[in-house]
């Protein structure tokens, strides 16, 4: 009879573990990929500056409006290892004060893995103003089918 207790024990112990392993995990969209929001989120217990904007691949192409002295953060991933980098370019109105590269593994036991090239931009000057980068090996030349990135900024 012990016996008998002790495997329906386990076995609700393993139907319980099996349940719970469900509801943990990265946040999937209805085709299975991961779904990344718009902007990442800053470590915990760190504030957001109300004029700060972060984006990614996901806005490429987008226009944003922001006031004069505001902060963006673009934040696009790459894998300098391979040869491939960004070529971050903006116009006058808008100035690089940060640029950044963070491995995604800083263990060192992932050859070859790649990470987040990140810019920190000011917006300086009032107008129509672009940011555009271009991901490509420096000593290939341009081809025309490299991976373009481009936002306009309008700051007032």
């Amino acid at each position: 009879m012990n016996h008998l207790r002790v495997i329906i024990s386990l076995s609700i112990i393993c139907i319980i573990a099996v349940a719970c392993t469900g509801c943990v995990g990265s946040p999937q969209d209805t085709m299975g990929k991961l779904f990344f929001p718009p902007t990442l989120p800053t470590p915990q217990g760190t504030a957001v500056p109300v004029n700060h904007l972060v984006v990614t691949e996901e806005q490429n192409g987008a226009t944003v409006n922001v006031n004069t002295g505001a902060l963006i953060t673009v934040r696009l991933q790459e894998n300098p290892t391979t040869g491939y980098s960004w070529n971050l370019t903006t116009t006058p109105g808008l100035q690089i004060i940060n640029d950044t590269y963070k491995p995604t593994y800083t263990t060192g036991k992932m050859v070859g893995s790649g990470g987040t090239h990140i810019w920190d931009i000011s917006a300086v000057s009032p107008g129509e103003q672009k940011i555009k980068g271009v991901y490509m090996r420096s000593w290939e030349p341009v081809s025309g089918n490299e991976t373009d990135f481009a936002m306009t900024v309008v700051v007032v």
